[in-house]
């Protein structure tokens, strides 16, 4: 047994005495915490030969708190006389660790973008030396720095750069939860949370001729249709038939169950929605009738579609127009909802169509609404 084992440890040390089997129990260690003025401070919780012990930790980060936690499982066991050897694991292998535990974790959308991190990282890895990184606990902070340094060259995004970079510091705390690790070494890695945005990217008319000119034949009416509706991907891909209503124009944005099998929904409850259509909304979809009975767009081959499909058709097709990197498929949605709130449509109807849960995401177009405040401030007399 490694003391690296996350769940409930309840180890035996077996002593052969002629007849005798002699068992010892090793506790449960709880990582436990209360919310106190200064703010959470930390606590180990187990019994032990029947009475409950408590270990005040105090204030400190939830990593430090977890070393202390495997130091105690550690102590507990070496007082039991259970030797334990730490497993060595690397890198590589720390990374298949954490995302296991993400995908049980997150929605299929958001593994994707776990998946695109990992990758990232084991060319990073590789580029570095794969013989650096054979054993996360003797990984040295100049190592882990070169490693880090390394990822933000794999894109000119800053965006994509922090997300790397949480990414590293996130496995990182994986393995030091798990005991593969003995401490932190990405101190001096810094990761900064996203600005709020309050200014949202969108495509402009002529950026949105030169992605045109640019995109495959197939799927030009694809990306126009993001445009024209302000869908998500996911709402694109899982559009049905039965959820569109030539008559009053309009499609709608439900669950997608098959033979009572949930096999996917919107975003959130605020995501299951009527959409308006146009006048050329309507005359694309028109054009996909025949090519698949269930899904109103599909692959080259008529069968459903696969996001990557489409996200790659349209990174292409960017990348061709030379727009910015930034840009991304989930652009035309913004680009959708910034054109609306241009022409003077109220916040609260634009954050109806997208499907917002919250009015706060759908003020990121504030400032694109034509603004009356010169006549308003015209009223006040002096």
């Amino acid at each position: 047994m490694t003391i690296a084992q996350p769940f409930a440890l309840f180890a035996s040390n077996l002593v052969r005495n002629k007849t005798k089997i002699v068992s010892r129990e090793i506790p449960d260690v709880i990582l436990r915490h209360d919310i106190r003025k200064k703010g959470k401070s930390f606590y180990l919780d187990y019994h032990l030969n029947g009475e409950r012990h408590k270990e005040r930790i105090g204030f400190v980060s939830k990593n430090q708190a977890n070393q202390a936690r495997s130091k105690k499982i550690d102590e507990l066991l070496n007082q039991a006389g259970i030797t334990t050897g730490r497993k060595r694991i690397s890198l590589t292998q720390a990374i298949e660790i954490h995302m296991g535990i993400k995908k049980r974790n997150v929605r299929e959308s958001t593994f994707k973008k776990y998946r695109s991190n990992k990758h990232h990282l084991l060319e990073a890895i590789k580029e570095v030396g794969e013989k650096y990184f054979k054993d996360v606990a003797t990984i040295s902070e100049a190592q882990f720095q070169l490693l880090a340094d390394t990822l933000k060259k794999r894109t000119k995004s800053d965006h994509r750069k922090n997300n790397l970079l949480v990414f590293l510091k996130a496995i990182e705390n994986t393995a030091i939860r798990k005991g593969y690790m003995p401490r932190k070494i990405s101190a001096d890695i810094k990761t900064k949370k996203p600005d709020p945005k309050l200014k949202v990217q969108y495509f402009t008319k002529k950026e949105l001729h030169e992605v045109w000119k640019c995109s495959d034949k197939f799927y030009m009416d694809y990306f126009k249709f993001f445009v024209l509706t302000g869908l998500r991907l996911g709402e694109f891909i899982h559009l049905k038939w039965d959820n569109v209503d030539f008559e009053n124009k309009v499609i709608s944005i439900e669950k997608y169950i098959e033979d009572g099998e949930l096999i996917w929904e919107p975003k959130t409850k605020s995501s299951i929605r009527n959409v308006p259509l146009s006048a050329e909304a309507v005359d694309i979809l028109r054009k996909q009738e025949e090519k698949n009975d269930i899904f109103v767009f599909t692959s080259k081959k008529g069968m459903k579609l696969h996001p990557n499909t489409v996200y790659g058709a349209f990174k292409r097709a960017a990348g061709k127009a030379k727009v910015s990197e930034d840009k991304t498929i989930h652009t035309l949605r913004h680009t959708f909802a910034s054109q609306l709130a241009q022409k003077g449509v109220e916040l609260y109807k634009i954050g109806t169509y997208l499907g917002h849960s919250k009015s706060e995401t759908t003020r990121i177009y504030a400032h694109l609404s034509p603004s009356d405040d010169a006549e308003v401030l015209g009223q006040i007399e002096v």
